[in-house]
Order: C-alpha cells, then structure tokens, then sequence
C-alpha cells in the first residue's frame, strides 16, 4: 500500500516507490505566479479563485484562452468577461477590436449571425416605420376628404386655391383646425384660416 507524505503546501511524495514520485494537488496550491502552469489544473471554487486572481496579472488573449479552455463557473466566466467592456481609452478600445476580429475569423458563424440579427432588426424597423408613415398618411388623406365633404354639403365654394392648399397640406393639426372652422365659417376662404 503507498502512502502520501506531505512536502510542501500542495505536493506529496508518493511511497514507497522504486522511483522518486510526486504528486501535486493543484488545487490546494497557493495562487503564485510561477505555479501558473499547475493551477490552471484546478477545479471548482479554487479553479474559480484563481480565475478571479491571474485575471489581473495575465494578457487580456492569455486570460481569453483560459476562459475558454477551462471549466470554470458561469458566474466567474461572465464576470471576467465584463472586464473587456468597451472602453473610453483608444489604446485599449484599438487592442479589443483586434481581438474582436480575430475571434470573429475564427468563428466566421457568429459574424454571420450578427449580420443576419442586423438584417433583421433592421427590416423590423423598417416595417414598424413604414406602418407608422402609411398610418399618417391614411390620417392626412382622410381628414383632407372630410374636410372637402364638409365644405361642399355647407354648400362653400372651393376654388382651386382652397383645392390645392387642402391637398398640398400634410399637418394633421392643421387639417382638424380646419375642419373645425368649416363648422361655422361663412366661406372656404374662413374655414382654412
């Protein structure tokens, strides 16, 4: 039967053995810089703890590299990916959009994706402005038709002056004024005040 002896914090000697044996526990190593290459073997919360801490020591393509090969916890892994936000400074905004594209060439389906999410919002945009417009323009159409209704059944005349200004009009507000006048105005003249 062999038994582990302690040598130091996360390591143990393995005996007997007819070979010098040494096991490493990475995860109850301390977090030092040049046990960077044991650590990142750890897993669960000390593998969260030590993503939380080479964050901040390491290159931002080191630490993406981490974030993406190992298991760490979702929370930790978004938390150390809000650290590449955008930033107001040009050097590191210049340094993230270089590593923006290089993952966007390597993942050519998630630059697709966004063009197509573009493309998409874009046409639903565009829709919902089309309908807002074609909506205003019925309103426009239909307020200048019961305005030239209303002045004919009162019986004032509409010369072709009063004609072109109700069709050249395109205020809403306008129109109802008018409308408005055309309940009591004495001629067309009055009523598109």
């Amino acid at each position: 039967m062999r038994e582990l002896r302690r040598v130091a914090e996360g390591c143990y000697g393995v005996a007997p053995s007819p070979f010098q044996f040494l096991w490493i526990a990475a995860n109850e190593l301390p977090l030092r810089d040049e046990l960077v290459p044991f650590l990142v073997a750890r897993s669960g919360r000390p593998l969260d703890d030590f993503a939380r801490w080479v964050a901040t020591r390491r290159r931002a393509d080191w630490v993406l590299s981490m974030v993406q090969y190992t298991t760490m916890s979702t929370k930790v892994r978004e938390e150390i990916l809000r650290c590449f936000e955008r930033s107001e400074d040009p050097e590191i905004q210049a340094r993230q959009r270089e590593i923006l594209q290089s993952l966007l060439r390597v993942f050519p389906d998630v630059q697709q994706q966004g063009i197509e999410k573009g493309v998409e919002k874009g046409l639903e945009q565009g829709i919902e402005q089309g309908v807002e417009k074609g909506m205003e323009i019925g309103r426009l159409a239909e307020a200048r038709a019961v305005l030239r209704r209303l002045l004919v059944r009162r019986q004032l005349a509409l010369g072709a002056d009063e004609l072109a200004r109700i069709e050249a009009c395109d205020d809403l507000a306008t129109l109802e004024r008018w409308l408005e006048q055309s309940l009591s105005a004495d001629t067309a003249a009055d009523a598109l005040r």
